[in-house]
């Protein structure tokens, strides 16, 4: 069993119903982890004041546990050179990065036909946005890595040339001392047709020495703690490659 979920969303995202951190908590006491972390979607400034209304209710609720108040701070999609939506993060005990929208484009996209760039111009800008994101000296982790690859474009025809860009950014990320997070959500996110090769970006960042973290992602109280998608990805990796949240400073 896995003891601790370091990527959990709470009701303030608005986008993740019933995720009352009091119930978070006890989703979290009563299937046994130890550690979990809160990862507050941070889109603009403004979304810092969430923060402090995560730790509120973490007072006011409670626990055992050893629970940390960190963000996931998105990449700004304005851009596509890495830098993220803020560059305040005295109020965040765990910083996780993630690129969830289009570089320089700024769309979410469901699939490639939300895509208005070419596959070519797309796989460019995502290389220098994740190049750039892992070069940041305040990211711990690297959320969810080649989700928006997956959801932007025929992997297919681009998996190969994504692998080589991920020998690059391992070796970024080992450098930086970012850890690398095998992410649950992304069994739905990820077209399943991609699923038996995705263990291969996880072998590159073991390969170049880079640290794999586990969370769930979770957006809903069952997910907390969820791992099967998890499971599957380290059954293809080499025994004990996952790191504990102490190993990566938490």
């Amino acid at each position: 069993m896995i003891k601790y979920d370091l990527h959990i969303h709470v009701k303030y995202c608005g986008h993740a119903p019933g995720m009352e951190v009091a119930a978070i908590l006890k989703r979290a006491e009563d299937i046994g982890l130890e550690t979990i972390a809160f990862t507050c979607h941070i889109f603009s400034e403004k979304d810092l004041a969430i923060l402090t209304q995560v730790r509120g209710d973490i007072e006011k609720a409670g626990t055992d546990l050893h629970v940390i108040v960190g963000a996931e701070v998105d990449a700004d999609g304005e851009y596509y050179d890495g830098r993220l939506v803020t560059n305040r993060f005295d109020t965040m005990d765990y910083v996780v990065a993630s690129i969830h929208y289009i570089p320089g484009v700024g769309i979410l996209p469901d699939s490639p036909a939300d895509n208005p760039l070419t596959d070519e111009v797309f796989f460019d800008r995502w290389r220098s946005t994740v190049l750039g994101l892992l070069s940041h000296e305040k990211v711990d982790t690297f959320a969810h890595p080649g989700r928006l690859l997956a959801t932007s474009c025929d992997l297919e025809v681009f998996f190969d040339d994504a692998l080589g860009v991920f020998e690059e950014a391992a070796k970024l990320s080992a450098k930086n001392n970012i850890a690398w997070e095998i992410n649950e959500l992304n069994e739905k996110k990820i077209p399943k047709r991609y699923h038996a090769r995705w263990h291969e970006i996880y072998k590159i960042a073991l390969d170049a020495k880079v640290r794999l973290v586990y969370g769930s992602d979770a957006h809903s109280l069952d997910a907390v703690g969820t791992y099967e998608f998890t499971e599957y990805l380290l059954k293809q990796l080499p025994d004990s490659c996952l790191s504990s949240p102490q190993e990566i400073g938490l």
